[in-house]
């Protein structure tokens, strides 16, 4: 079977390389990753300030590993995109080996045929199994892959904390269809709310005048797919480049909204949100970009043992700064999530009358990378900072078990090559501070919660655009 792929691959390539002389244009482009964990050290656990009391956590643990920064159950990522365009017609074909131990895989922009109408960007129509468009996204990312180290683990343990790098949608979410479903966890940063049964992409973009972009996005495998249920989970933004000024956006990411009906019930609890974002573009060498999501309330019907509920994310503030100065640079991005929250995707928090108090955490998280180039690399910190306030019950008294704070810092040194880098540091990562109750204890007690980590990570990225 590995022999069959392998093959196919290569005729593919040798293929359409051969068929690049009929076309208007074909080339291939590529990006990877993979990183290699020399050394991982984790301290002896803490329990809220506490000695542990298993054995097994009184000792110091020494790991190593390879894979890719964000998931340490994926493979390094190898990939090739293999596209041929037109004036009117075009394919992409996206493939890498991050998710496949005996075969590759789809990679983001999957596989896509596209259509222009009018031989220009008036109108373009897109059919794929999956695909993602950066033209709106956000313009700012402290996201390197070295942050997920400083953290203190890969994305997949992070998520669980409600924790992840700041990335670009943190700001502005791009379009990012046809992956069949979302983490709640990390709702905030992605376009795809939409169930399993929803995969497939068809995606409308027009640029009819010079700086304005329109995109409407509609996810569905036919015949399976309801069309109430495809235009309910509908994308659609605009966007518009004021000359010398910036970079206006909006756009709205259809979920659910208003009252649950009976057929919804077993439906994803993932709510509708608009977002709006400016970047300030006027300045060389400055990039501000600042973005605002508000999430719709949705209600959930009564039951044999609850009461109607409502829930409301609230309102999520994505601010990223980037400058230049000469050989010296500091990147900068910060996230507010869940102000004015309740509910969130907590039963337990949610609303039931109007004389509820209850309100979610509210999540404050910061990302400080300066850096300097000399002429044998470059040299710089990254400081990250994730916090929880105290979540508060339906009768306005704060719940101290949600107080969550983690902190970490890393020093990186980066050597480009034109097609790629090497980047590698040391991150410190104390064990998080959290509220709790230890054990064969009874009363609440704030501490150090886990395990101290230090990480020398080696990361190898290549791009071939």
């Amino acid at each position: 079977m590995k022999k069959i792929v392998v093959f196919s691959l290569l005729f593919i390539i040798v293929a359409a390389a051969a068929f690049a002389d009929l076309t208007d244009g074909f080339y291939i482009c590529a990006w990877g990753r993979g990183a290699f964990v020399p050394m991982w050290y984790e301290s002896a656990a803490q329990i809220y300030g506490n000695e542990p009391f298993l054995d097994i956590d009184k000792k110091d643990v020494f790991k190593t590993g390879s894979g890719v920064t964000w998931d340490p159950m994926n493979q390094p990522r190898v990939d090739f995109r293999i596209m041929g365009f037109s004036d009117h017609i075009g394919f992409v074909v996206h493939v890498n080996s991050e998710f496949a131990l005996n075969y590759p895989g789809n990679g983001d922009n999957g596989a896509q045929l596209w259509v222009k109408p009018f031989g220009n960007d008036i109108l373009k129509l897109t059919v794929a199994n999956q695909m993602i468009d950066d033209t709106l996204r956000g313009k700012v990312a402290t996201d390197t892959g070295f942050e997920n180290f400083i953290l203190g683990g890969s994305m997949l343990s992070l998520k669980f904390k409600d924790m992840e790098p700041l990335n670009q949608d943190v700001i502005f979410n791009r379009f990012a269809g046809g992956r069949g479903g979302t983490n709640t966890s990390n709702a905030a940063n992605t376009s795809t709310h939409i169930d399993s049964a929803l995969r497939n992409v068809f995606f409308l973009s027009s640029a009819p005048i010079d700086g304005l972009f329109l995109g409407v996005m509609i996810q569905g495998l036919y015949p399976d797919t309801e069309l109430k249920e495809a235009w309910r989970q509908v994308h659609a933004a605009a966007g518009y480049q004021i000359d010398k000024v910036g970079h206006v956006r909006a756009q709205y990411i259809g979920g659910f909204m208003g009252k649950y009906g009976e057929e919804d019930i077993v439906k994803p609890l993932e709510p509708s949100k608009i977002e709006a974002a400016f970047a300030l573009t006027r300045f060389d060498n400055l990039v501000v970009d600042l973005g605002i999501k508000y999430w719709f309330p949705i209600t959930t019907p009564a039951t044999l043992t609850t009461p109607e509920r409502t829930h409301f994310r609230g309102i999520d503030i994505g601010l990223g700064a980037s400058l230049g100065i000469s050989d010296f640079n500091v990147a900068f991005m910060g996230q507010v999530k869940s102000l004015g929250g309740y509910g969130g995707s907590s039963a337990t928090l949610a609303r039931y009358d109007g004389n509820d108090k209850s309100a979610d955490s509210l999540t404050i998280a910061f990302n400080l990378i300066p850096s300097y180039n000399f002429s044998f690399g470059t040299i710089g910190l990254s400081f990250m900072l994730y916090t929880k306030t105290a979540a508060i019950d339906t009768d306005g008294n704060e719940i101290k078990e949600s107080v969550f704070t983690q902190f970490g810092v890393g020093a990186f040194y980066q050597k480009s090559f034109g097609k790629g880098y090497l980047k590698t540091g040391l991150t410190f990562t104390p064990a998080p501070t959290e509220t709790g109750v230890p054990p064969n204890e009874t009363e609440l007690k704030t501490g150090a919660n886990g395990r101290f980590q230090i990480t020398i990570p080696i990361i190898f990225e290549y791009a071939f655009f």
